[in-house]
């Protein structure tokens, strides 16, 4: 088996899951840097690679995987031999796999409308209590999600945490956790923060941080990340 080949940009929440995954199973990879806010996702090489023009991308032996849920997933089975980030039994690992589609398709996709629309038109352009409504339904899907258990599909930590975390902690630059509405999703978050992996997740929020205050014209609330 050769050494997994992750096309990655740590600003980008998807990516982070990955990276963080990575670090937790100790994965030897080959990282390759590609430039989200420069355009790297448009040169030929890389969209001869992924037409998609997306990071997280894996190549890996004959496989070619170009969604971060799906690299989660190949990555633990490949990887994870204690089984517990994706678990063995059918209805426990279903639960994680609803809970990454909810990431994906609700949480993710509602981050990204509103990091996109700050870059493209600047803050000041942008419906910023529109954005505010949207996430923070998400906010209460997940404090609903978190009843009667300490992590997002159970009582374990899975690859269902490590996902979401990575998108919350970019919302959360913009709309901070309020632990009045949300206790139970600001417990979780600060467990998650005391994960050894989670650096990885603080670096990449940072610099994303940066990059948008710069092209967006504002500055994020200046909140622990």
């Amino acid at each position: 088996m050769t050494i997994p080949i992750l096309y990655y940009d740590d600003r980008s929440p998807p990516v982070r899951s990955c990276l963080m995954l990575i670090k937790m199973l100790n994965i030897n990879v080959e990282l390759r840097f590609v430039d989200l806010f420069k355009g790297g996702q448009f040169e030929k090489d890389f969209l001869a690679l992924n037409p998609q023009h997306s990071v997280p991308t894996l190549v890996h032996d004959e496989l070619l995987l170009t969604d971060s849920h799906v690299i989660l997933i190949h990555l633990v089975e490949q990887f994870d031999a204690q089984g517990t980030l994706w678990p063995r039994d059918y209805a426990a690992r279903m639960k994680v796999l609803n809970r990454l589609f909810f990431e994906c398709s609700f949480l993710f996709r509602r981050d990204s409308d509103l990091m996109s629309e700050i870059v493209r038109k600047q803050y000041a352009n942008v419906d910023v209590a529109y954005h505010e409504r949207k996430l923070c339904e998400a906010y209460d899907i997940m404090e609903q999600y978190l009843d009667g258990q300490t992590h997002m599909a159970g009582d374990q930590l899975t690859l269902a945490d490590i996902s979401i975390v990575s998108t919350l902690s970019t919302v959360h630059l913009m709309f901070p956790l309020a632990a009045a509405r949300w206790p139970q999703l600001q417990r979780w978050f600060a467990a998650m923060q005391q994960l050894d992996a989670y650096e990885v997740n603080r670096l990449g929020v940072e610099k994303l941080r940066n990059i948008v205050e710069e092209l967006g014209k504002f500055q994020f609330p200046k909140r622990q990340l």
